[in-house]
């Protein structure tokens, strides 16, 4: 039979304000067991109590469980612990993957598309810095690069797209050496391969503050050493964090250290930029013009 608290529990109004909430105690009337909680209670609202009984019955909790959980410390300690084993669990400000998590799964993601890890150099430490716990919007990126800065950025698009629901593409946000750049090569218009400031199978751990320069146009804030496919790299490594663009906290970006050319425009006055459609759930990529500016695209800048 599914668990359910009657009484009290039915109606959230009837859990009297007057009660202190640090030292809670919620009678379940059923069994006459008190539980007390403590500091956990004053972060939980009746509401959210009523809400989470109600689910814990809905998805097969029972009386005898509850029971179980409320008598057995082992046991509940256990079962709070198994939490951590589903990655949501384990998310950083909600939406960011740890740093193990995502070394893990750029190797994953080599070995399926047939990479060799092992051609990799580290640029700077191995070991990641932390996530800013005061911040909900500077993450730690794995920073990447592959053979040639297309197969860079294709790589991780390819890799961005996987993690979400649906994906849409500018057809003329292309790749190719004549079409995409590194901001800071400034070769001839028709140089072939990648300018010297590219360096391949590199990586290295990056800090990126993601909701800087809100509305501002690329061209007046970026620099040569502004963030470029490591923001792909971002999108890729955390999909929660794109899944949770909501143009009021969090922004879509321009890629600032990348500069691109679209079919018969003029030559390296666009920029690279993701996005995302909350109606359709879908993560964009498009480019704009360097001196444009958009409300909801903010210019992403590295952090020490």
């Amino acid at each position: 039979m599914p668990f359910s608290i009657k009484g009290r529990f039915d109606n959230p109004a009837m859990l009297r304000e007057s009660e202190p909430v640090d030292d809670a105690t919620i009678r379940l009337r059923r069994t006459g067991r008190q539980v007390t909680m403590a500091s956990l209670a004053s972060e939980v609202s009746g509401t959210q109590m009523v809400e989470f009984f109600g689910r814990f019955g809905r998805f097969g909790g029972s009386r005898a469980k509850l029971q179980r959980l409320l008598g057995d410390d082992e046991v509940m300690e256990a079962w709070v612990k198994r939490l951590d084993e589903f990655p949501e669990f384990r998310l950083v400000h909600g939406v960011f993957n740890t740093t193990v998590d995502v070394l893990a799964a750029f190797k994953a993601r080599c070995a399926a598309k047939g990479i060799d890890f092992g051609k990799f150099s580290w640029v700077g430490s191995e070991q990641a810095p932390e996530f800013d716990p005061n911040d909900p919007e500077t993450v730690v990126v794995l920073d990447a690069t592959l053979d040639t800065l297309q197969n860079t950025f294709e790589f991780a698009w390819a890799w961005t797209g996987d993690g979400q629901d649906d994906k849409w593409r500018y057809d003329g946000m292309l790749s190719d050496a004549k079409k995409l750049r590194l901001l800071s090569d400034d070769r001839k218009d028709d140089a072939e391969g990648d300018g010297p400031e590219f360096k391949p199978y590199t990586l290295r751990w990056v800090r990126i503050k993601l909701d800087t320069n809100v509305g501002k146009k690329p061209i007046d804030v970026r620099n040569p050493k502004s963030t470029g496919c490591a923001l792909l790299f971002m999108s890729a490594e955390h999909p929660a964090r794109i899944k949770a663009t909501d143009y009021e906290k969090r922004f879509g970006f321009w890629l600032p250290g990348l500069k691109c050319t679209a079919p018969d425009g003029d030559r390296w006055r666009r920029v690279p930029c993701v996005d995302f459609r909350r109606a359709t759930r879908q993560v964009k990529l498009g480019s704009g013009w360097s001196a444009g500016s958009h409300d909801n695209l903010a210019v992403p800048s590295f952090r020490e």
